[in-house]
């Protein structure tokens, strides 16, 4: 085993256990220790931390921290990544508005939580850092860095489900929304700022107007959702026909790419 190949396994299996502490670990700290805080904003502040500190640390030492928002793909395009989102997602935001109604009770905070931040901060752990990098970086395939994020995405989305068949369909959605989000990512030449602000816009279309209140859906909201889908995939592959796309047979299962 030559020298490359072992450090890209060492640094493969860092990004991972970096992953599992910053994910666990809040959960895992507060089975011993009883935190409380005086206000929500801080405690949303603290969860996040979590996710943020050791992954910025572990990608500062290894990659460099002048190069953190570029390996990232935070460096580029966030109007692109604006408008692309607000075009395909508009289909979800007009049915949301007519089929449902706004929350009377929804404060700005909590919708700005449950929307941009929330989106900003998932797609940074499990696309921008997760994926991204073992993709980017440490050339695993397509298909197996998309499902590991995939998978643990939707473990993540698990809370929101009361039955077996609610939960396992809110998996189900979260999972293959966690892969398509990350074809997006590649295909929009590593920008982050489109599956963030998709994220962004797919949930305010269903917080906003209060017609669901977990991933799942129902039949209206999911054929709106699908609707969407298609447009991201449609445009994305009319807008770089000339480039060709670039998830490929050379990068499903190990990236060949240089």
């Amino acid at each position: 085993m030559n020298n490359m190949r072992r450090q890209t396994i060492i640094n493969s299996i860092l990004i991972v256990l970096t992953f599992i502490v910053a994910f666990y670990g809040e959960r895992i700290l507060n089975s011993y220790i009883s935190l409380t805080f005086v206000t929500t904003f801080l405690k949303i502040s603290y969860s996040y931390v979590w996710w943020i500190l050791p992954t910025l640390l572990v990608l500062g030492v290894i990659y460099g921290f002048k190069k953190i928002i570029k390996n990232l793909g935070l460096n580029k395009g966030l109007i692109t990544g604006f408008l692309f989102s607000i075009i395909t997602v508009l289909p979800m935001i007009v049915s949301s508005a007519i089929i449902g109604k706004i929350d009377d009770n929804l404060d700005f905070g909590t919708l700005l939580h449950n929307t941009f931040i929330a989106g900003f901060f998932e797609e940074y752990f499990f696309r921008g850092f997760l994926f991204g990098i073992l993709f980017r970086k440490l050339k695993w395939g397509f298909i197996p860095a998309s499902i590991l994020g995939g998978l643990i995405f939707g473990l993540g989305h698990l809370y929101q489900g009361s039955t077996l068949f609610e939960t396992t369909g809110i998996f189900a959605i979260t999972a293959i929304g966690g892969v398509w989000f990350s074809w997006l990512y590649i295909e929009w030449e590593n920008n982050l700022w489109v599956p963030i602000f998709l994220h962004t816009f797919m949930n305010l279309s269903w917080i906003l107007f209060e017609v669901s209140n977990n991933a799942l859906g129902g039949v209206y909201t999911n054929l709106f959702r699908v609707i969407t889908i298609a447009l991201t995939i449609i445009i994305t592959i009319r807008y770089h026909k000339k480039r060709g796309l670039s998830i490929n047979r050379k990068n499903l299962i190990i990236n060949n790419n240089s």
